[in-house]
């Protein structure tokens, strides 16, 4: 399982005396929290290959983290750019639960993210 991304931080909303990252800062901070959750996508994934040997593709989804907070809001598929089956769209989602970014930051972060899911072993 490989992951893309793209994260841009924007100056939505201001508040407090939360960090500012830089958006480099923003995607590699983004991406450990995503790889602490691999081993639950794969756990998933692997569920779903005892039922569909032939699941595979490429999982995108578009969500932000929330100014201050850093709380994950409203993660959502992109079906343009998704080519897996909705069953591992549906593990990746239900990985992300409850994820936090902390520090919060100054700036809400809208960030996409792929992970591309592999039958070959």
């Amino acid at each position: 399982m490989k992951t893309l991304a793209t994260l841009i931080a924007g100056s939505l909303l201001t508040v407090g005396c939360a960090t500012a990252r830089t958006p480099t800062a923003y995607r590699e901070d983004t991406q450990k929290l995503l790889d602490a959750k691999s081993s639950d996508i794969k756990t998933c994934y692997d569920g779903v290959l005892t039922s569909d040997q032939k699941a595979a593709g490429k999982v995108t989804v578009k969500f932000a983290f929330k100014a201050s907070s850093g709380e994950l809001l409203d993660p959502k598929i992109d079906p343009a750019a998704t080519t897996a089956p909705s069953s591992v769209s549906q593990c990746v989602l239900s990985s992300l639960n409850g994820i936090v970014l902390t520090p919060g930051d100054k700036h809400r972060g809208d960030a996409t993210w792929s992970w591309n899911f592999d039958t070959a072993r």
